[in-house]
């Protein structure tokens, strides 16, 4: 490295557990064993170096660390100047002889790193980016003060981030900020500010729009608020908290290729701990090549407080053929898989390659065709669910993976309905959601197929009304004929149906004004069967005897073809040949034109006098006997 650059360097100091010695950081191996070497001017080129000034580069080591570098609590880490490693190696040396020392303990706290806590920290210390809800109803990013005093926003995009206004959340400047321009945050429009990361601005707000669109009050919201005093919402504690997204690694999303417009209708169940609803395209480097691929995504918080994204990519069916985590599926629980989406028991897995046996429960990502499983030991079953007390036997079905019916449970309570409702549902821990489904009874089952069919049969009975699509008007009757639903919904997508019995609506018309005739026709006297189909060029309904297709084609030779007025030209012009107008006349008749014009036929007699003139006196034809 360039000496210049050397200045404003840092290395990391690590004494582990057992030692006395301070040895500088080289990395962290493939192994997750940390790498070291002794702390001299000799080994410089191996250390570990980082920029002083950028604290991002050491949020990411440390998060690296956390990951691969085993127990953090047998390390003890501080980062030091380059320029001054060695004194300060001895002096810390020194104070970590004399654990009791209060002025010691200061000097350890200046330059010791905490890995555990350290990014979760840099990720609350960096400046936030401030949203209000614009005019419009969308939110924008605030960027400062405007020439005439009021409050400037942008569109949250990555194009204004220079624009951006960031703000240090944990000092006074968010609260002087506030006070400055409190009469404009109070539009009746606003509906918050949420102080949110600047490296996520466009991601997050994308997903703030749809949920303040839905309610403005959703807890989901909660840990970017910014109370009308200008300080941040104080986090309500118990289980089911959301996760902060300020806390994310958003330099993931942008390597898997993920937009705000693709996450926003899964982060809120990604923020409960959830994964994504369905399947987002995602970019993956598999084999050192770049491919796009689908995948549910999940959030994983990490020892450090920080959170990283899970990707679980889809394949085409579940893979039986290869032992899962040590087991082979024997047909029967592939069955069981494939059609109830769980395996019904324990099984003994080998929850990492090689490694010791232990039950756990499998279930089967019927979103990703992937089986998923849960060791026994991360399952907890309550005593309680949803207001009922759970028998020991019915405890250990749930914990053993059966079905267990549990009747009588609370029913969370739904817009319009009465409170204090209870169901009875087959309940059964799901692997893949780390959770408790709620399964229909065969009889309830059936009662919903039922209901279902009653609903599609009143559906069925209501008139339809006509719909546009796209440039189309698609009315339920053509030519005096009630379609049917097949037939209508064909139509409404862009599909030709063939009709029968249809009726011309001009002579109808003729009809009503009083026309003797007994029932509406077509020119031959007889209704008329047709190709009903939208044509989206011309914007109208059409009737042809033709299929779409072989009527625009009919239509297009009938187009390249010369009109009538032009076919004489074309024949005498092109193809060499007369009629008896035009048989004597050399010239070439012009654009529309069937017979020579008078300077033509002039020209046309002349030569034919001129032809008689010129040609012998044919001799008389004798009427005598020859001798």
């Amino acid at each position: 490295m360039d000496e210049s650059k050397l200045k404003d360097q840092n290395i990391l100091l690590v004494k582990e557990k057992g030692s006395d010695e301070l040895k500088a950081v080289a990395g962290i191996g493939k192994n997750g064993k940390l790498e070291t070497v002794e702390a001299k001017a000799e080994n410089a080129s191996r250390f570990l170096m980082f920029d002083r000034n950028n604290r991002n580069e050491l949020a990411g080591i440390m998060s690296d660390f956390n990951r691969k570098a085993g127990n953090p609590k047998d390390f003890q880490l501080f980062q030091v100047h380059y320029g001054k490693f060695e004194k300060l190696k001895e002096g810390l040396e020194e104070v970590l002889s004399l654990p009791h020392n209060p002025e010691g303990k200061e000097l350890l706290k200046k330059y010791e790193v905490n890995s555990k806590d350290f990014a979760a920290k840099q990720a609350a210390e960096d400046p936030k980016v401030l949203l209000t809800q614009g005019e419009d109803g969308k939110l924008k990013a605030i960027a400062g003060e405007g020439k005439d005093g009021k409050l400037k926003t942008v569109d949250p995009t990555k194009e204004n981030a220079g624009d951006f206004l960031k703000i240090d959340t944990r000092g006074n400047a968010l609260e002087n900020f506030f006070k400055k321009f409190s009469e404009q945050l109070k539009n009746p429009f606003h509906t918050g500010i949420y102080a949110v990361s600047a490296n996520a601005v466009d991601k997050i707000a994308a997903f703030f729009d749809k949920i303040i669109k839905i309610d403005p009050a959703d807890k989901v919201l909660d840990p970017y608020r910014v109370t009308p005093e200008g300080k941040m919402q104080e986090q309500a504690q118990g289980r089911y908290q959301p996760l902060d997204l300020n806390k994310l690694d958003w330099k993931e999303a942008d390597k898997l290729g993920l937009s705000g417009q693709s996450l926003q209708d899964a982060l809120k169940a990604m923020s409960y701990g959830h994964k994504s609803p369905g399947l987002i395209e995602v970019r993956m480097e598999i084999d050192g090549k770049e491919l796009q691929a689908k995948a549910r995504l999940s959030f994983e918080q990490q020892a450090d407080g920080t959170i990283k994204i899970q990707t679980h990519p889809f394949q085409e069916k579940p893979d039986f053929e290869k032992p899962f985590m040590g087991v082979l599926f024997t047909p029967d629980e592939q069955k069981q898989l494939t059609t109830t989406g769980h395996g019904g028991r324990a099984f003994e897995l080998e929850m990492t390659p090689g490694g010791e046996k232990v039950p756990a429960l499998v279930s089967l990502d019927k979103i990703t065709n992937r089986i998923e499983a849960v060791p026994l030991s991360e399952i907890q079953i309550p005593k309680m669910l949803k207001g009922v007390e759970l028998s020991e036997k019915q405890q250990e079905g749930l914990k053993n993976g059966q079905g267990v019916l549990v009747e009588n449970m609370d029913k969370k309570q739904r817009p319009g309905e009465e409170p204090g409702g209870k169901i009875t549902r087959i309940v059964q821990y799901n692997a893949v959601n780390k959770n408790f489904d709620f399964l229909f009874t065969p009889e309830q089952r059936q009662q919903r197929q039922q209901e279902r069919a009653a609903k599609a049969e009143q559906h069925n009975n209501q008139p339809l009304k006509p719909r546009k699509v796209d440039n189309v008007w698609i009315r339920p009757v053509q030519g005096g004929v009630e379609l049917s639903r097949e037939q209508f919904k064909e139509l409404l997508n862009n599909k030709p149906v063939f009709v029968e019995g249809l009726i011309d609506q001009t002579k109808l018309a003729k009809q009503e004004q009083g026309a003797q005739q007994t029932e509406a026709t077509d020119k031959k006297g007889q209704k008329y069967n047709a190709w009903v189909w939208p044509d989206q060029d011309a914007g109208r309904i059409r009737h042809t005897s033709l299929p779409p297709d072989q009527w625009k084609e009919a239509q297009a030779k009938k187009q390249a073809q010369p009109a009538e007025g032009f076919k004489t030209q074309v024949a005498v012009n092109n193809e060499g040949k007369t009629n008896e107008a035009t048989k004597q006349s050399t010239d070439p008749l012009k654009k529309g034109q069937a017979q020579p014009t008078e300077k033509q036929a002039a020209k046309k007699e002349e030569k034919q006098q001129q032809e008689q003139r010129q040609s012998p006196a044919k001799p008389k034809k004798r009427t005598g006997h020859k001798l």
